[in-house]
C-alpha cells in the first residue's frame, strides 16, 4: 500500500535506525506486512540497510518520482495525489484528462519517458529515459482569465524555489518561463487553461527539469544544462518533485493573493529585462530592448525607433546568452 510504503519511508527519513517492532506499531500492522512492504520498496529501489536486533537505517532513495517517495516529502496531512506513469504520450494530456475528471488541485503526473511531450508553440520535448523530472501539475487557480498571462511566470518562479530548496542552486527566469543556469536552458515550463462560462476551471502545469544528464550531445551542450552538471546533483527525484509541487501551489496562491509580492519574486530572478532581445512573435522577429512586463505577463518591447510592442506569447533571444 501507497500509504503504508509513505509512512515507512517518512520514519526512515528522520535519520536513525528504526525498528520493525515500532514500524509495525506506527502502520498498526504485522511485523510480516512491513517486511512484505519493504520487499516491495526494496524492489523499487529504496536501499535499506538492516541492523541485526537493531532494526532498518535508510542507505538511499529511489530515483524514480514514486507516489510513496514522493509523498514521503510532503507536509503530513497534504495529500497530493501522484501517478507515475514509467512511459506515457504525455504527462499534460493524462494530467488535464485526469483534472477533468475532478483531481484536487495539486495532483501530478510523472514519468520516465515521454512520447509525445510537449513544449510551449508546438514543439516536442524528448530525453533519454530517466534523466529528467517530467511532470505535469494540475491547478485551480483563483485569478481570472485576464490574469492567467501571469501563471506561467508564477510557475517558473515556484520551479525556481523548489530547486534551490532542494539543490541550493539559484536558476535565473527568461521570459516568459524557461530557467536559465549561466545561459543554458535548466527547465522549461508549459501552462494550458480550461476556461467554463469565463472562468477558469482548471490549469495544467508542465515542467521538465534536466537533472541527471552528465552532458548533451551536439549542438545542445552550449545551449543546455543539468543539475547534475550546474550543482552536482545526484540525488533522488522524489524530492524534488514534491517540493515543484509545493512551490508552484504557493507561488499560483501568491498571483491570487498578493501579485505584487509575486512579481517582485519574478523580477528578483528575471535575466530578460533591461537586455538586448531577439523576439519571435506572430508579428515575425522583431529586435529591441526587453523594458518591462506589464500586469497580464506581456513583454514590453521598446523598438529601435521609440515606439512599443507588447508580446503576449513568442519567444526571446538574448544577446549575449549562450542559450538564447
Amino acid at each position: 500500500m501507497v500509504a503504508h510504503q509513505q509512512l515507512i519511508l517518512r520514519a526512515l527519513l528522520q535519520g536513525e535506525v528504526v525498528s520493525g517492532e515500532d514500524l509495525a506499531r506506527r502502520l498498526g500492522v504485522s511485523r510480516a506486512q512491513v517486511n512484505k512492504e519493504l520487499s516491495g520498496m526494496r524492489a523499487d529501489g529504496l536501499r535499506v540497510v538492516a541492523r541485526p536486533r537493531r532494526g532498518y537505517r535508510l542507505a538511499a532513495l529511489p530515483d524514480r518520482p514514486l507516489p510513496w517517495a514522493v509523498a514521503a516529502f510532503y507536509p503530513p496531512g497534504a495529500g497530493y495525489p501522484v501517478r507515475f506513469l514509467a512511459e506515457t504520450q504525455s504527462t499534460m494530456e493524462a494530467a488535464a484528462a485526469w483534472a477533468r475528471d475532478g483531481a484536487p488541485e495539486g495532483a501530478v503526473v510523472t514519468t520516465d519517458h515521454q512520447l509525445r511531450g510537449r513544449g510551449r508553440r508546438g514543439r516536442t520535448w524528448s530525453d533519454p529515459p530517466g534523466m529528467s523530472l517530467l511532470s505535469s501539475i494540475v491547478v485551480r487557480p483563483r485569478i481570472s482569465p485576464q490574469e492567467a498571462g501571469w501563471l506561467p511566470l508564477a510557475a517558473a518562479v515556484g520551479a525556481c524555489a523548489a530547486i534551490e530548496r532542494v539543490c541550493g542552486l539559484r536558476p535565473e527566469i527568461k521570459w516568459p518561463n524557461d530557467l536559465l543556469v549561466g545561459g543554458r536552458k535548466l527547465a522549461g515550463i508549459l501552462v494550458e487553461l480550461t476556461l467554463e462560462e469565463q472562468e477558469i476551471r482548471h490549469a495544467v502545469i508542465g515542467c521538465g527539469i534536466n537533472v541527471h544528464q552528465p552532458r548533451f550531445p551536439g549542438e545542445l551542450a552550449d545551449r543546455a544544462v543539468s543539475l547534475r552538471q550546474a550543482s552536482g546533483y545526484q540525488g533522488s527525484r522524489a524530492p524534488l518533485l514534491a517540493a515543484l509541487v509545493e512551490e508552484i501551489l504557493a507561488a499560483a496562491g501568491q498571483l491570487a493573493d498578493d501579485p505584487a509580492a509575486l512579481r517582485a519574486r519574478w523580477l528578483e530572478r528575471n535575466c530578460t529585462l533591461g537586455r538586448e532581445v531577439l523576439a519571435h512573435a506572430a508579428q515575425g522577429t522583431v529586435e529591441g530592448i526587453a523594458a518591462d512586463v506589464d500586469d497580464i505577463g506581456r513583454l514590453i518591447l521598446r523598438l529601435p525607433d521609440g515606439s512599443t510592442l507588447a508580446m503576449s506569447a513568442g519567444d526571446v533571444t538574448i544577446r549575449g546568452h549562450l542559450g538564447g
